[in-house]
């Protein structure tokens, strides 16, 4: 499958963790690289079915989209990813229990993406707020 592997990932949480200046931003957009893997993935297995090869990228990018909401304090989009991740590991492999996963996993592309929005709404905000 396609994606970041491991190490990549890892490389990725070192370098954001050394940034300075921009940190939050950085995490906002691995978060929103996660989010396109996700919902990419989900949209093939939707489509065709889950194999057990599809449940560990979701179970791995879950773990990795929690990884990043805990270091930017983002409790409601790492709990979501917590729940994906216990899903994609234990719901039994019938249509019900992909049903589950699913639903669990668009529930977490909703959070991120509502998250998103609304930083970029108080950015926006802020900055008509900025005297010229």
């Amino acid at each position: 499958m396609d994606g970041l592997t491991e190490n990549d990932s890892d490389d990725l949480h070192l370098l954001i963790t050394r940034s300075l200046t921009q940190r939050s931003t950085l995490w906002v957009l691995l978060l929103a690289t996660y989010r396109v893997e996700l919902t990419r993935t989900l949209d093939q297995t939707a489509k065709q079915g889950f194999t057990p090869e599809d449940r560990v990228f979701v179970v791995d990018t879950a773990s990795r989209i929690a990884a990043a909401a805990r270091a930017v304090e983002l409790e409601a989009i790492r709990s979501d990813a917590l729940l994906l991740r216990n899903s994609a590991a234990n719901e039994p492999e019938t249509e019900a229990g992909e049903r589950r996963v699913l639903l669990a996993g668009i529930k977490l592309i909703d959070r991120i993406l509502d998250t998103e929005r609304a930083r970029r709404n108080a950015e926006s905000k802020t900055e008509t707020m900025l005297p010229n």
